[in-house]
């Protein structure tokens, strides 16, 4: 994942009832300003909540959950041009509740 001009791996939990996705990850915090808090993805729209605030991005295209890696874009819907977050390679295993 990339945030800002940030590259960080994270592990991504959540749930998905298959119209609808909620995945959160922890992001990590190396001491600066824009370091730590989470990220929560949904099919449209991805919110980072860090120290300094709170920022609603919107997805260039919904996220799929197809059982294949997806690269998702988010960017400010004032600003559609500039890609503030993007994740390479997602790819989400759903799991029983028993698991």
């Amino acid at each position: 994942m990339t945030l800002r001009s940030k590259t960080m791996v994270l592990d991504f939990t959540g749930e998905c009832d298959g119209s609808e996705i909620r995945l959160v990850a922890e992001l990590p915090d190396l001491g600066g300003a824009e370091d730590g808090g989470t990220v929560v993805l949904e099919r449209d729209a991805a919110t980072v909540v860090q120290p300094g605030g709170e920022i609603r991005l919107e997805a260039r295209e919904p996220v799929r959950v197809d059982g294949e890696p997806v690269d998702v874009e988010f960017v400010l819907p004032e600003s559609p041009e500039s890609t503030v977050l993007s994740v390479r390679g997602l790819l989400v295993r759903l799991e029983s509740a028993d698991d």
